[in-house]
């Protein structure tokens, strides 16, 4: 129940924030920090563009629960949904792989990608002081710019992480 509940809540904050993106769209992404006080309080990162269905996807966790849940929006064709993939987070030198499944995107036509990370994985901190995140999965890749984004991710981090 409270893990339907959850899925639930993280689906309405990306469907603020994620699904198909135009190049045009893409210019206007930004990183968005939310805290829900709910039952259970959860912590959401996004990169996209507000009010739309834009988004290269993002993070959120049960707050201090040590755990992160990673999600990328779309991946590549050739990927199918419902198998096993692996996710690889780069900023700058430090680099993360994470494994996960593939989720159908009927939206996007492309699988979506979820896994988790522990919430004190180095890549979160690099993303905080870093100037790019790349993001590949199978022969996806996407970048987002972290610009800026150094507080609301810090934010993020200490939500998640267990006290």
């Amino acid at each position: 129940m409270i893990g339907a509940m959850l899925r639930a809540r993280t689906a309405a904050l990306f469907a603020a924030l994620s699904g198909a993106a135009s190049p045009a769209a893409a210019q206007g992404r930004v990183w968005d920090y939310r805290f829900d006080a709910g039952e259970p309080p959860m912590a959401y990162l996004g990169y996209g563009v507000p009010e739309t269905d834009d988004s290269l996807g993002g993070f959120h966790c049960a707050a201090h629960s040590g755990a992160v849940t990673v999600f990328i929006s779309e991946t590549d064709g050739k990927q199918k949904a419902g198998k096993a993939a692996t996710a690889i987070f780069a900023v700058g030198e430090t680099q993360t792989k994470i494994a996960g499944k593939l989720a159908p995107n009927e939206e996007a036509g492309v699988p979506s990608f979820e896994g988790r990370i522990a919430a004190d994985d180095p890549i979160l901190p690099a993303m905080a002081r870093g100037d790019k995140l790349v993001v590949t999965v199978g022969g996806s890749k996407q970048a987002a710019p972290l610009k800026g984004a150094g507080a609301k991710i810090g934010k993020f981090i200490d939500a998640c992480g267990k006290k």
